[in-house]
């Protein structure tokens, strides 16, 4: 867990009490938490259901969708009652019969989804002695700082064509939410409406249009833009092309024919993949202590609160002490795991900081003031 260190006496102190902060960011919360079908309440049902919410929080915080097989995490798997902050039993959501979610048994490789039904166990687990055992059995740690995904989806079904939106082609929104919920990742859908049929059309995803489809996204913010062709192969049998950019990382793939609901959620587990892949912590990375950055335009003291507490909060960080105040720019001091790279993009993740122009030299410079910011939420 990242500590905030404050200076200036108690000033600053002062100023935090009476300061909200809550920070926008492209934070998961939920990444230590897991629901998991369980026949009845009985402990040796409990302790077999502890283990697979155990694996299935152990995917989302490595990255490896199979991380229940890696022998290092799969001995973990043997007592989760040491990382249990509590459990709960509840039913399964959804409405008129319709599980509103899906289940993988992640304690074993390339089991199919099965949609939750009756009686569930709701599991939380301490983050910060999770995230140490990862880290001693030497495996990434991918924290709760991820890409808010807009997904453009062109779907070819037979002789129909359409964009898929929020409120329509719920087998694909479905399948698609149900992945992103097993990987932690947040996905947006667009809302079709009168302004995206007017900004967007279907040549634009199927063509790759980047300047429209950023054109198209900018209503939405988000952080990273996923997409796709779904197109039918044969009666029942869908294939799709799929393209991810966040920042300036891109990658590309197809997926094979499959059925719908497979197809669909292959482009979020792909993207997830990929996700881990630039943005999780190595197990061998080395951080740096006293990293210097500077934000610019902070005029007030909720500024101040907020950009204070998401820096606090973000994973590369583990610690971040207030060095200087200068008219509207503030110093912080940043001990951190990993590189400057994982930092960065950390930071930019959210939607409170961009990158700031390099400021002019000053008659007084902080010392090597590394990366530079601008309070712009």
């Amino acid at each position: 867990m990242s500590r905030v260190r404050v200076g200036f006496g108690g000033l600053l102190i002062g100023l935090l009490l009476c300061a909200n902060l809550t920070a926008h960011a492209a934070i998961v919360t939920d990444l230590y938490e897991a629901s998991v079908p369980v026949p009845d309440q009985s402990a040796g049902a409990r302790n077999v259901a502890l283990q697979q919410a155990l694996a299935a929080v152990l995917v989302k915080v490595t990255g490896e969708r199979s991380a229940g097989g890696v022998p290092a995490l799969a001995s973990l798997l043997q007592n989760p009652s040491q990382f249990l902050q509590q459990y709960r039993y509840e039913q399964a959501p959804g409405a008129n019969g319709t599980p509103a979610l899906t289940y993988y048994d992640l304690t074993r490789v390339g089991t199919p989804a099965i949609p939750l039904t009756g009686l569930l166990l709701s599991a939380r687990f301490d983050p910060e002695v999770v995230d140490q055992a990862v880290r001693a059995a030497h495996e990434p740690l991918w924290g709760r700082e991820r890409p808010a995904t807009l997904v453009w989806i062109a779907f070819q079904d037979g002789s129909n064509v359409s964009i898929v939106s929020a409120s329509g082609n719920s087998a694909i929104v479905q399948a698609m939410n149900s992945a992103a919920q097993q990987r932690g990742v947040t996905l947006m859908f667009p809302a079709m409406d009168a302004v995206d049929q007017q900004a967007i059309g279907i040549p634009d995803i199927t063509e790759d249009n980047t300047a429209r489809i950023q054109q198209a996204s900018q209503r939405y913010k988000p952080d990273a833009t996923l997409i796709g062709s779904i197109y039918m192969t044969t009666p029942g049998q869908y294939a799709a092309r799929w393209q991810l950019t966040v920042g300036n990382q891109t990658a590309s793939w197809t997926t094979p024919p499959n059925n719908l609901t497979s197809v669909a959620a292959d482009g979020v587990q792909t993207a997830a993949d990929n996700y881990a892949k630039w943005f999780a912590l190595a197990a061998d990375a080395v951080g740096q202590d006293g990293v210097t950055l500077s934000v610019t335009g902070i005029s007030g003291v909720d500024a101040y609160a907020k950009v204070l507490a998401y820096l606090g909060k973000l994973t590369p960080v583990k610690s971040v002490q207030v060095t200087r105040v200068d008219n509207h720019t503030v110093y912080f001091s940043l001990d951190t795991r990993g590189s400057l790279a994982n930092l960065q993009q950390a930071v930019l993740l959210g939607d409170l900081l961009k990158t700031a122009a390099p400021a002019a030299a000053s008659a007084n410079p902080p010392s090597a003031t590394l990366l530079q910011f601008q309070y712009a939420p």
